[in-house]
């Protein structure tokens, strides 16, 4: 896996360089330029690569002068997304809605996806393939916390956008988004869209797993959900966590709909972009003390997990 991130400067936009470490040369980003004209933002670069002849591209904003990376910047056309050759006068076009803000960063992430790493919103993922699915090995923490009415705080956004990304942390304890990941409604992590499939919250190349893509991870397998959990997680005799599958999962507990927190070391639920009906989607469970996989729905008010699966 190697990647490499360029920020570059002016007025709104600022570039800078930064590299994570691997065993591979990572692919390079040079010459970066751009223009604003109104609101539209036009990024110009080159990418190249030692080995590869194409690369991933991706893009996170920060309206806060680089203390958040989840600012919803909308569409971005151009050479962004999976599959972007390498080469010279690369172009990303980015039209933002927001006001005018002189705190707004961009940084421009060039990804050979060569390994078992990725780069995303300011944090290392680690991935693991079973059979014919590459999974992030972590649940997805990404977005801004914000506290779960139950104990006064507010509610995410899941009825409209507010353009923020929003996420819950267990018992209002950002600690636990550390060690577990957020927890999200169904809406937020969709990003108020309703395909199975749909990237949602999560990066660019990747999606929130459908129903049947759930199934199918279970039938690798064999429908043994101590093969999901991470070492560690679950009780004996029949929930003891062996993970030969290196999914990792943690019972990172939920955030019922009606506003309670449960579950923690107990249970995980995570969302499918599978719709159940119009107030309720599907997910996977899996609990302490047995071997099920569940394979149920909910209130898209709940607060769940999410994994990320490669496109």
């Amino acid at each position: 896996m190697k990647l490499r991130n360029i920020l570059c400067s002016f007025t709104i936009i600022i570039f800078m360089t930064t590299q994570i470490t691997a065993a591979n040369t990572n692919p390079v980003v040079t010459n970066v330029t751009f223009n604003i004209s109104g609101t539209t933002v036009t990024v110009h670069y080159d990418v190249d690569d030692a080995e590869e002849s194409s690369v991933t591209i991706s893009m996170e904003v920060s309206s806060d002068n680089g203390v958040n990376w989840n600012f919803n910047y909308g569409a971005a056309s151009g050479d962004i997304g999976a599959g972007i050759a390498t080469g010279t006068n690369k172009t990303i076009i980015w039209t933002y809605e927001a006001a005018y803000n002189d705190q707004f960063k961009i940084k421009i992430i060039a990804d050979d996806l060569v390994g078992d790493q990725i780069y995303y919103s300011g944090k290392i993922y680690n991935t693991v393939t079973i059979v014919s699915q590459v999974w992030l090995k972590e649940n997805l923490d990404v977005g801004v916390f914000v506290a779960s009415p139950y104990n006064g705080g507010t509610t995410q956004s899941y009825v409209t956008d507010n353009g923020i990304i929003e996420k819950y942390c267990y018992s209002n304890d950002t600690a636990n988004c550390n060690t577990y990941g957020g927890l999200y409604d169904w809406n937020e992590a969709m990003q108020y869209l309703t395909t199975p499939g749909t990237k949602g919250i999560c990066p660019t190349g990747w999606h929130i797993p459908t129903r049947t893509e759930f199934q199918t991870l279970a039938l690798a397998v064999s429908s043994d959900g101590n093969a999901l959990k991470a070492v560690g997680q679950g009780t004996a005799p029949d929930g003891i966590g062996t993970n030969t599958s290196g999914f990792s999962a943690l019972l990172a507990g939920i955030r019922a709909y009606y506003t309670i927190w449960s579950s923690l070391t107990l249970g995980t639920s995570i969302w499918s972009s599978t719709q159940y009906d119009a107030t309720s989607a599907y997910e996977m469970g899996l609990q302490y003390f047995i071997n099920t996989i569940y394979k149920s729905y909910n209130y898209k008010e709940s607060g769940y997990s999410i994994r990320c699966l490669k496109d």
